[in-house]
């Protein structure tokens, strides 16, 4: 159903097991009245009703389904047979799952709310389901809501301060299962080569030959972030809000490229670029990554990267000397770049010629004045030197080399760019001209299977064989080829390798960055601009057409109130969304309220009402309409239930009426007695004279009266 529901979401599991509970409470509410498959039949009336209110609903979409599971698993639970023996080995299948999902997917650790409470109800559902084993022979086990108070008394006890640290343990866990799984993928990888077959996508180096792959699901990377996961904006052709979501590029290797900041900076002086106008296509944003099941050496960060800390400690160097693995963790602050902005388009476009010499002092400033951050926490002034002497240096003679290109290349190079006035228009040509070919992961690598990415030679083979031959593929056969066509124009091309990662439109604590979403992009090196990114991949939007549409005006009205307001102006997106989206939660608590369940309340209560005056309709009816015998009967069973009553179960059916006479009261006691008789004679002798006469029905229907008073 979109971005806003997956099978596997906390929501969907708590309304689930909501609903389930609903439909349970109601089946024991209808068993009082009727039979038990009556009672489950008469538990899905409010059902049917909740589904003409829920299938409209789209602010929680997740609700119907919700609500249709939670029916079927009541009625499945009802109808199955030998269900305490079939309980104990669902529940030892739940153990393996949630064991399984625990080690695999690290779910059940307590950080979310509805996984804890899932975790206790497994608990106290295995132990209620494994004391069948030891419980003594000729005795009931404890029924289930026993466990059911234990399992609540542990989810509202606060817990200590210092749990026990599982930490080591588990962590050898992970990374037991993790080595065993790299070692299948590697061999599976390395067989690909001698056999042809496919491999799992994933983050690795620039060694991808553009051969066959699958997208994988394994989580490598975990992002926290407080910032809403997507840019809104007036749509002027309907006059609404719209979201845009956020796109995030990670690139390993790289960490933070300083020289290319300060060489941005200086582009965006050189063009007068004042806050306004930066807030326009600049924004500075910050996230929290933790890698899951991924091994390297690699720091994986945010393209345009201005800070990376692990803990207390900067992180330098885009390549460390140890490998990161499950658990390693970094804060980074990151520069996000709208490069469809017109306003900056047209920068781009017509970059300086030369840029200005600023001082340590004067970059302080100036980046102070655009976004509000202390550039001494990013870069040092000995840094800053030495960025600013990389950029003087302009030695990118390893992002040009073309080994390995044939004439042909250079022809379609030349083709595809005539007309083009600048470096970044010829990028953009390229960019457009390759999103043509179809995407797609049936593909093969260059005409050598040992061809890769790590050599200008290896791109041209897989460019080659790309571009004029099998003319599909995915990113590998894209980014080789508009590196190498760009290297062929004399413009500095290099490949980034890492993860594309789309956020969804809701917000969550963390946010999971598969294996499938592992991706290499070209950079193009535009003179005094920088390295630009491009996305030729036909699979995705391109970085040109995905505009976050703000003006000038937008952005400086965004500025000052926030400004004022005493919150962070390069967290514009913040204070906006979330007023937003605490009006929508408060908005949807209303609906559901209003709408759905008073309707549904009120409708169960009215079901009740009418099933009760339904029974009690039969009953006068059937008492009416019924012989002598039958309304004999009847009186002498409520006569029967209601000393039961008075006695507050002292008195107990042995099977003898007398009894029943000893506890009525003494006043009607001779007449009650005649009653008993009657029906003894009725129940043990034959013939005619046996049936009550009129007389006798009208005395134990008497007794009964005289009893309810």
């Amino acid at each position: 159903m979109g971005d806003g529901f997956a099978a596997g979401d906390n929501y969907f599991s708590f309304w689930t097991t909501l609903f389930f509970m609903l439909f349970t409470a109601l089946y024991y509410i209808f068993r009082l009245f009727v039979s038990g498959i009556a009672a489950a039949v008469f538990s899905t009336v409010p059902a049917l009703f909740l589904f003409f209110l829920l299938k409209d609903l789209s602010a929680l979409p997740v609700l119907l389904p919700a609500m249709i599971l939670g029916v079927v698993l009541r009625l499945a639970i009802h109808f199955i047979s030998n269900r305490e023996k079939k309980l104990l080995y669902a529940a030892l299948i739940l153990d393996i799952i949630a064991l399984a999902l625990f080690i695999g997917r690290s779910s059940f650790t307590g950080d979310n709310p509805a996984e804890k409470v899932m975790c206790i109800c497994l608990v106290a559902l295995t132990l209620s389901a494994v004391q069948t084993f030891f419980y003594e022979r000729n005795r009931f086990p404890f029924p289930i809501y026993y466990f059911l108070i234990i399992a609540i008394i542990t989810l509202i006890v606060p817990m200590k301060k210092e749990p026990i640290d599982w930490t080591k343990a588990v962590d050898l866990g992970h990374r037991f299962v993790y080595r065993i799984e790299s070692i299948a993928s590697d061999i599976s990888y390395r067989f690909s080569f001698a056999f042809g077959d496919s491999y799992t996508a994933g983050y690795s180096s620039f060694t991808s030959t553009g051969k066959k792959i699958t997208e994988g699901e394994r989580t490598q990377l975990i992002i926290e972030s407080i910032d809403a996961p997507y840019y809104t904006y007036l749509d002027e052709e309907t006059g609404k809000n719209t979201k845009l979501r956020k796109t995030l590029y990670l690139a390993g290797g790289i960490g933070t490229d300083k020289a290319q900041f300060a060489e941005f900076i200086a582009f965006l002086y050189a063009n007068g670029t004042d806050r306004e106008r930066a807030l326009t296509f600049t924004e500075v944003l910050n996230i929290d990554l933790e890698y899951a099941y991924i091994d390297t050496k690699d720091v994986i960060v945010p393209s345009r990267a201005l800070l990376v800390t692990e803990g207390e400690k900067k992180v330098r160097e885009g390549v460390s000397e140890k490998a990161h693995r499950k658990g390693y963790r970094i804060s980074v602050k990151y520069l996000d770049i709208d490069y469809a902005s017109p306003e900056l388009t047209s920068m781009l476009k017509d970059a300086p010629t030369e840029l200005p010499k600023l001082t340590y002092d004067e970059v302080c400033d100036y980046v102070s004045g655009l976004w509000g951050i202390q550039f001494t926490e990013m870069m040092s002034r000995d840094e800053y030197e030495e960025a600013l002497a990389e950029i003087g240096n302009g030695a990118k003679s390893e992002y040009l080399d073309v080994t390995g290109v044939t004439p042909e290349l250079k022809e379609l190079a030349d083709k595809v760019t005539s007309g083009a006035e600048s470096d970044y228009d010829k990028c953009r040509f390229l960019e457009e001209y390759l999103r043509q070919y179809p995407y797609s992961k049936d593909a093969v690598g260059g005409y050598n299977s040992e061809s890769n990415m790590s050599t200008a030679e290896g791109m041209a083979d897989i460019a080659e064989r790309f571009l004029f031959d099998t003319k599909k593929g995915y990113c590998v056969h894209y980014t080789s080829s508009m590196i190498m066509l760009l290297r062929l124009l004399g413009i500095p091309a290099r490949a980034a390798s890492g993860f594309r990662y789309a956020f969804p439109f809701d917000r969550k604590d963390k946010y999971e960055v598969s294996s499938g979403c592992a991706h290499v992009w070209p950079e193009a090196y535009i003179e005094n601009v920088g390295w630009i990114p491009f996305e030729p991949t036909a699979a995705y939007y391109a970085l040109s057409n995905t505009s976050w549409h703000r003006s000038s005006n937008d952005a400086d009205n965004k500025w000052t109130s926030e400004y004022h307001s005493g919150i962070n102006p390069y967290d514009s997106s913040k204070a906006s969304v979330k007023v937003d989206e605490d009006e929508e939660e408060e908005k949807v608590s209303v609906l559901l309220a209003v709408k759905v369940f008073l309707p549904t309340v009120v409708f169960t209560v009215a079901v009740i009402i009418m099933l009760v005056l339904g029974i009690y309709l039969i009953k006068v009816l059937r008492y009416r309409y019924g012989t002598p015998r039958q309304k004999l009967f009847y009186d002498v069973e409520q006569i029967k239930r209601i000393l039961i009553k008075r006695s507050g179960g002292k008195l107990t059916d042995r099977g003898l009426l007398s009894d029943f006479k000893e506890a009525a009261p003494e006043d009607i006691r001779e007449e009650l007695g005649k009653v008993f008789d009657v029906f003894y004679r009725v129940v043990y002798r034959n013939g005619d004279s046996t049936e009550p006469t009129a007389e006798e029905n009208e005395l134990a229907f008497e007794m009964r009266k005289k009893l309810m008073r």
